[in-house]
């Protein structure tokens, strides 16, 4: 393996333990020149360009078109058929494509149907028309869902048997079926009849420098929400970081509240989602982080309840019809030491692995009033990784911390891509790291936020690729940098999860090291260090790119790259395909989506059969969704979360929420 840095630090520390054995406790630190991992890297700070293959990217980004991206969608796409504009989609290409992000930025913007019986005072309004209900970070914004369906190219049979039915069927040959909507979360709702901005509670956090760029990162802060647990108005679940599609079942998710049940078709909102009852309580909180063990057709989530003092780690595993595995009922729940903030997680067959940030709490303003950035300050000490026993695990809960060695850049709001156990029991990760470029000027909560590359630089953390080798015997970590470019959302091949990978795909910035929005797509093979990269035009942006499979392809690169792009210029958004074999030659195909789909966080691809719906069965649950919205009166007023389809009465405590 080949990386463009080395930096190769091994720490032999003292531990924790709960469940198996550790090494006596020990507090030295030594360094090494370079590591096995990156051996046959040659002398030197950047990788060798004989293994770059990649286009000139554009320098530098246009700021304008870029913040275009953070403007409100006042309009949903029920159900539409698109057709690529440039290139052709390939046969064997089939699944649906979701993805989520913030897509709301003046509060209340969608009003409720015509014969609801609460009218908002104030009807939707241009963003930045009343500041008083723009949101001060994208973040903050009401989390919505894109869905693009594959069907490949199946011809439509016109037998004798079959003819009427073949008159009435779409030809979907080459096409996409595209949906997108809000996810109709509580908060969402109850803004929405009020037409104006209610919680306010990060504001504070939002306004002042605390945390430096990392506390509010452009891309994804580390302060996410209020310290203050349980349901509460201080506390808005926009729903609005992650979609996952696992065991026929699509939720969203946002780090400190409940994931939403959303209808996989339609995109209806079923509501909140305690997970088939595993969760107790409404009140308990989760994380916007969820890991499909694809080797076992497992899925897991995690949550933590946050106290100064301590807090309460809950895992949780289910098996692949969405039920809890038999092993400790699919859960294992332990302590961790003081004000534990992470926001994602790995897995490897046998663990889960967790990287806690130290952080400094103010007692005072914590128990006045908890806001994060006023409670809670980054220490620039060693963070503690935390190697937990999965719940099908023999030692379930069982958990070793150790120290990661401190190298002047705090492990916070870490982006894991993968985990996984070497032969000789090692544990490997690769994760995205986010460091304080110096910037976070308070004008920058100023909306549309990043119009200029120093506003979007003032918000930005410096971000870089690492690999993390732990030894967990021995206490033993190491660290080397993959890559010092500016990236963001890392993934890799979805069937490689928990286990070895050899190629990671990210999303680029376009000034090489320097701090840039995330604009074209980059792969690492990291087998020989090899790297290529594309990039469009200045005015276009790439989001996360997600690997989808090939019909009847196994190799780790022989599918797709799938991304949004949204062109800043003309205001709008496209869905590109690229062949994950090669990346440099740029998109196969361009797919517009019909709006300006807003810069969004993270999605997956749901390649399995029962994810390959008929156009026809889309648009059938889309308008009934629609139709079921317009009831209005009893139907958004009893409880906004039965406006959408799919109501699955083995969780019918979840349909009680909170009284706002």
């Amino acid at each position: 393996m080949k990386f463009s840095h080395s930096l190769a630090i091994i720490a032999l520390l003292g531990s924790q333990t709960h469940g198996f054995q550790l090494s006596p406790s020990m507090a030295t630190m030594q360094s090494r020149s370079v590591s096995s991992l990156s051996a046959s890297v040659a002398e030197g700070s950047s990788m060798d360009t004989s293994l770059m293959k990649q286009q000139s990217p554009p320098s530098p980004p246009d700021m304008q078109a870029y913040s275009n991206g953070f403007k409100t969608v006042f309009n949903e796409v029920s159900c539409s058929l698109s057709t690529p504009t440039e290139g052709s989609l390939p046969t064997d290409l089939i699944g649906t494509y979701y993805k989520s992000g913030p897509a709301m930025f003046s509060a209340g913007s969608l009003p409720p149907p015509k014969n609801s019986l609460v009218k908002p005072k104030q009807p939707p309004v241009p963003d930045g028309e009343d500041m008083s209900r723009m949101v001060l970070h994208p973040f903050e914004g009401d989390g919505a869902v894109l869905a693009m369906t594959f069907h490949g190219h199946e011809n439509i049979e016109t037998g004798e048997d079959n003819a009427d039915e073949a008159a009435d069927t779409v030809d979907t040959k080459g096409k996409v079926t595209t949906r997108f909507r809000y996810v109709r979360t509580n908060a969402f709702n109850n803004e929405r009849k009020k037409g104006k901005k209610l919680y306010t509670g990060m504001e504070s956090t939002r306004s002042n420098d605390s945390g430096g760029t990392v506390g509010n990162d452009l891309s994804l802060p580390f302060y996410r929400h209020h310290l203050l647990n349980g349901l509460n108005k201080l506390r808005k679940n926009t729903s609005n970081t992650r979609a996952v599609y696992f065991g026929k079942r699509l939720l969203t998710m946002w780090a400190g509240g409940l994931p939403y049940k959303v209808d996989a078709l339609a995109l209806s909102t079923d509501g909140r989602s305690q997970l088939g009852g595993i969760i107790k309580r409404e009140e308990n909180a989760m994380s916007s982080s969820a890991v499909i063990d694809t080797k076992r057709n497992r899925i897991l989530f995690y949550g933590i309840d946050e106290q100064a003092s301590g807090s309460t780690l809950n895992i949780y595993e289910f098996n692949s019809k969405f039920q809890p595995i038999k092993e400790n009922d699919g859960a294992v729940q332990l302590e961790l030491p003081g004000l534990a903030l992470v926001y994602d997680f790995g897995v490897t067959e046998n663990y889960c692995v967790f990287v806690q940030p130290q952080l400094k709490v103010n007692g005072m303003q914590y128990m006045l009033n908890k806001e994060p950035g006023k409670s809670a300050a980054l220490e620039s000490e060693s963070a503690l990784l935390h190697i937990v026993a999965r719940p099908g695990n023999k030692d379930a809960g069982g958990m070793k911390t150790i120290e990661i060695p401190f190298d002047g850049m705090p492990e916070a709001n870490l982006q894991i891509i993968n985990s996984y156990e070497s032969e000789d029991g090692t544990i490997i990760f690769d994760a995205l790291r986010s460091a304080d470029s110096g910037g976070g000027s308070k004008s920058s909560t100023q909306w549309p936020w990043a119009s200029t590359l120093g506003d979007f630089q003032n918000m930005s953390s410096k971000k870089s690729l690492w690999r993390y080798e732990v030894n967990p015997k021995k206490g033993l970590v190491s660290k080397d940098c993959i890559s010092q470019d500016q990236l963001y959302f890392g993934v890799i091949n979805s069937n490689t999860s928990a286990q070895k990978h050899r190629y990671i795909y990210a999303a680029a910035g376009a000034m090489g090291e320097g701090v840039a929005p995330p604009q074209g797509i980059t792969k690492f093979d990291l087998d020989t260090g090899a790297r290529e990269s594309w990039f469009p035009e200045s005015y276009e942006f790439c989001g996360e790119p997600m690997y989808a499979e090939r019909r009847g392809d196994d190799s780790e690169d022989g599918g797709y790259i799938l991304s949004t792009l949204f062109n800043g210029k003309e205001e709008s958004s496209e869905l590109i395909v690229l062949k994950a074999s090669d990346v440099a030659a740029g998109p196969i195909a361009r797919v517009p989506i019909g709006i300006a789909v807003p810069h969004g966080f993270h999605g997956c691809f749901a390649s399995t059969d029962d994810a390959n719906w008929t156009y026809e069965q889309i648009e059938r649950r889309a308008k009934l969704a629609d139709k079921m919205e317009t009831r209005g009166s009893m139907w958004n007023e009893v409880k906004s979360d039965f406006s959408g389809l799919g109501l699955r009465f083995d969780d019918m405590e979840e349909y009680f929420g909170d009284l706002m």
